[in-house]
């Protein structure tokens, strides 16, 4: 099963290689990795005391902050080196001060993962929420060097857990220790023979910190100031148009786009879905002399700006769960945005978490959206409460660092 697990890697890396032909991202995974070796070599050999997180992009980024920085406040001697798998986490992290490297997973194949572990001294390595390598995880347990898996979720469906996923299950079960983030998860592993613990979600505690260290933006802040407030974080178009449709220059709303896609392209075809009357400014565009008041929509056309403007916000639209690929809804609910999002997002427990308590809204269609938003603009004391339900629901949910990390780092 490996060598059939290693040639479909292969296969995969040639697939990409063709489409980088035309891809921009799929040239930037397949540029990202030339001389992988040489620049690992060169930054990191013959040093040791190593902690290793891999992500596959941004968001499973976010879960290995709180870790990262718990670890270089406690232990500052302790040289962090990540990974991603995508060139979007990678791009928008690369430079991130904590880490003394970071580069991207070469591919997962027998030989890159001997290469890569005999290169650098790994004292303690974390893969993020599903991000298991089997390669790198068996040369892991040959060097018996602890490996964990961090804030992981699992489903009936994946391969683990049906009769073709054997091997799968078999390297899960490698892992010194898996953490997931609620208890059905575990149950799942339990009936299939592998232990885990329940940690929480470290998003968790790392949204919590978000809220407290927000730094103000004048320009969002004076956009926004005394009205009613959606803030589109990370929007797809499905998002953009649901809200472009409730829109009218009647509406006593504002909006802030922040798209996820940022690309000139993208956010000439948001404004071409707004109403011609709807007065619209670009952040980028913006100019001192002009009133931010007398405009009904902002677009965030620059990366980096979505986690503060949240604090401006009344409620949220989050992006990508239409499509079970839900952005981050835990940053604006920190902020006690009552947080609304597409109803696609079985990999995404917190989206039914949030939606049990009470303060987050799995949309299906345009009329439910609609309905539920002029309740919370419109009847008295309504956004308040689910408010008030949010920030409870974040408080009550933090903790999972420090459990991580007195069963990784203190035992």
């Amino acid at each position: 099963m490996n060598a059939i697990y290693t040639f479909s890697i292969r296969l995969y890396s040639v697939a990409i290689w063709l489409v980088s032909f035309w891809n921009p991202k799929a040239k930037l995974w397949r540029e990202g990795r030339k001389n992988w070796a040489e620049k690992l070599s060169l930054s990191l050999a013959g040093k040791q005391n190593i902690y290793w997180f891999h992500c596959a992009s941004l968001g499973e980024f976010e879960q290995a902050r709180p870790l990262i920085e718990k670890i270089k406040h406690q232990k500052p001697s302790v040289l962090i080196l990540v990974t991603f798998f995508s060139p979007s986490g990678y791009q928008q992290r690369k430079n991130y001060k904590l880490a003394d490297y970071v580069c991207y997973l070469p591919l997962d194949t027998k030989s890159n993962a001997k290469h890569f572990l005999s290169l650098v001294s790994i004292s303690k390595a974390y893969f993020v929420k599903y991000e298991v390598w089997p390669n790198f995880f068996q040369e892991l347990k040959r060097k018996e060097i602890p490996f964990y898996l961090l804030s992981a979720t699992f489903r009936e469906g994946q391969i683990y857990f049906n009769p073709l996923g054997k091997w799968f299950k078999s390297i899960l079960a490698l892992t010194t220790h898996i953490f997931v983030q609620e208890k059905a998860s575990q149950e799942l592993l339990a009936s299939h023979g592998i232990a885990s613990i329940v940690s929480g979600d470290t998003r968790f505690d790392q949204v919590a910190k978000t809220a407290k260290t927000a730094v103000p933006n004048k320009v969002i802040e004076e956009f926004s100031r005394g009205k009613f407030t959606l803030v589109a974080g990370s929007c797809w178009e499905k998002e953009e148009g649901f809200i472009a449709a409730f829109l009218s220059p009647a509406s006593t709303i504002k909006v802030i786009f922040a798209p996820h896609d940022v690309s000139e392209n993208h956010v000439k075809a948001l404004l071409a879905r707004l109403k011609p009357e709807i007065s619209c400014i670009r952040y980028s565009q913006f100019e001192k002399d002009v009133n931010l008041q007398d405009f009904q929509v902002l677009i965030l056309d620059n990366i980096g700006l979505l986690s503060n403007a949240y604090q401006y916000g009344s409620v949220a639209f989050v992006g990508g769960g239409f499509t079970n690929a839900l952005h981050n809804i835990l940053e604006p609910a920190t902020f006690g945005l009552p947080v609304f999002y597409g109803d696609n997002h079985p990999k995404f427990p917190e989206g039914e978490e949030m939606e049990n308590h009470g303060a987050g809204f799995s949309i299906d269609s345009f009329g439910r959206f609609q309905s539920q938003l002029l309740s919370l603009i419109y009847y008295e004391g309504e956004l308040e409460r689910y408010s008030q339900k949010n920030t409870d629901f974040i408080q009550s949910r933090t903790g999972a660092t420090e459990l991580v990390y007195s069963h990784t780092i203190d035992s």
